[in-house]
């Protein structure tokens, strides 16, 4: 660029005077025809004075220039002849400035892979299936469980070392699950719960059902980050841009598990979960009101007020949801289902098991989702496999369904027998 402003500024300063001998400070022109060159029309109008000056002054007498060809005297305007050669050269430069204004602000996504930037994540932008100069940052994967109370009694080592090594974080309450140790493959974090304390004051959840202030119940305070991690400081800290929520439950069986998330990522994938699966005929369907029914009992019917406390109102939730739009199946004539559907879950999708997702936080569409998520967590309940879909209906998100072409083996999370999943396996409480 800076080639082509000198080339043009020394051509242009040929032109002709723009002080006292030009009485109007106007552009100056010569005789059509001068030279054997052909006049090719009007340029522009008249630059006043106080414009013009921008331009190169010169106080010798006009000389015939390379480019352009004076011409005489004309009143308010500037004709002009232009060299063959240099109209083609002028024509690229016209297009190589339009090619920059147009295109200057992106980067190869190649080009500018490099190394992680510490807290890329905090504002969470990024473009929508398609990556943009903010989300270039190779993906830098990170995973995330809780432990609170004694619900879950002992963290689920991976059965063999990660390969490559990435960071895994557990949220825990539990002295004892805080004491160091070596040999585990876990990062342990303390509860801190002045990470929510904003959001108690909010006017939109004051007063509402699961206030986390107002309802500290163990619960509850682990969806915050579940839902809420990038908020996490020890996320921030460890430039975590791909997430990886994984239940308390599951222990991770491949060590290149991270590694095949973080290609997934790499390849633009985002929201990858596996369908719901299994005997119950409203999962075999894919729709919520089946999750919707059978949350009327056990954990989120109130029967264990101590660690999942009272009962959650999702019936009402659901209600709220269909007086506000959601049908069940909204995305089937939608162009991108085929794609995202994943492999024989026709009329599984739409129904999630969210004990691992996977979100990539360099896409602008993830932290509002994670917001949305949250937010149907205090005002609707804990049943977060009602909210999920909800949110992904609500802000038109394309959810990756699992199993797909490249892990095809289906896997129902309640089939303890079952080894079907390439990832990881799901383990009894405790």
């Amino acid at each position: 660029r800076t080639l082509i402003k000198d080339t043009l500024e020394s051509d242009l300063g040929h032109l002709g005077h723009l002080g006292p001998e030009s009485p109007h400070g106007r552009l100056q022109k010569a005789p059509e025809g001068q030279d054997g060159h052909r006049p090719i029309g009007v340029w522009g109008r008249s630059l006043p004075a106080q414009r013009a000056r921008l331009l190169p002054h010169s106080s010798t007498p006009m000389r015939r220039p390379r480019l352009l060809v004076p011409l005489e005297p004309l009143e308010g305007r500037c004709k002009l002849a232009v060299a063959p050669r240099w109209r083609r050269r002028f024509a690229a430069v016209v297009l190589l400035i339009g090619h920059w204004f147009l295109f200057g602000g992106q980067t190869d996504h190649h080009a500018a892979r490099g190394a992680i930037v510490p807290n890329a994540i905090l504002d969470g932008n990024s473009s929508f299936n398609t990556f943009t100069a903010k989300s270039m940052d190779p993906p830098a994967p990170c995973g995330i469980s809780v432990m609170f109370g004694d619900y879950e009694k002992t963290p689920k080592e991976p059965i063999e070392p990660l390969v490559p090594s990435f960071p895994l974080f557990l949220v825990t309450d539990q002295e004892h699950l805080l004491r160091a140790n070596s040999n585990s493959s876990w990062t342990r974090i303390r509860l801190n719960s002045s990470l929510w304390e904003e959001d108690c004051t909010k006017p939109e959840f004051v007063g509402a059902k699961n206030n986390p202030c107002d309802q500290p119940f163990l619960f509850n305070l682990a969806k915050f980050y579940k839902m809420q991690f990038y908020r996490v400081p020890q996320i921030q800290e460890a430039g975590c841009n791909v997430v990886i929520w994984l239940d308390a439950t599951l222990q991770i069986k491949k060590p290149s598990f991270m590694g095949r998330m973080a290609d997934r990522a790499e390849r633009g994938q985002n929201f990858v979960v596996y369908v719901q699966d299994g005997p119950r005929k409203g999962w075999q369907k894919g729709e919520v009101i089946g999750e919707v029914r059978r949350s009327k009992f056990g954990k989120y019917g109130g029967k264990q007020p101590g660690s999942f406390g009272p009962r959650q109102n999702v019936e009402e939730q659901y209600q709220r949801y269909l007086a506000e739009g959601f049908r069940e199946k909204w995305f089937e004539n939608a162009t991108w289902f085929d794609e995202y559907k994943g492999v024989g879950n026709d009329s599984k999708y739409g129904l999630y098991i969210t004990c691992m997702v996977l979100f990539d936080l360099r896409r602008t569409e993830t932290k509002p989702f994670l917001d949305c998520w949250w937010k149907e967590n205090i005002l609707g309940s804990t049943q977060d496999q009602v909210g999920f879909p909800y949110c992904a209906f609500k802000l038109k998100t394309r959810i990756h369904a699992l199993p797909d072409s490249e892990e095809p083996a289906r896997w129902d999370p309640y089939d303890e027998q079952s080894d079907s999943n390439p990832y990881f396996r799901k383990l009894k409480h405790g």
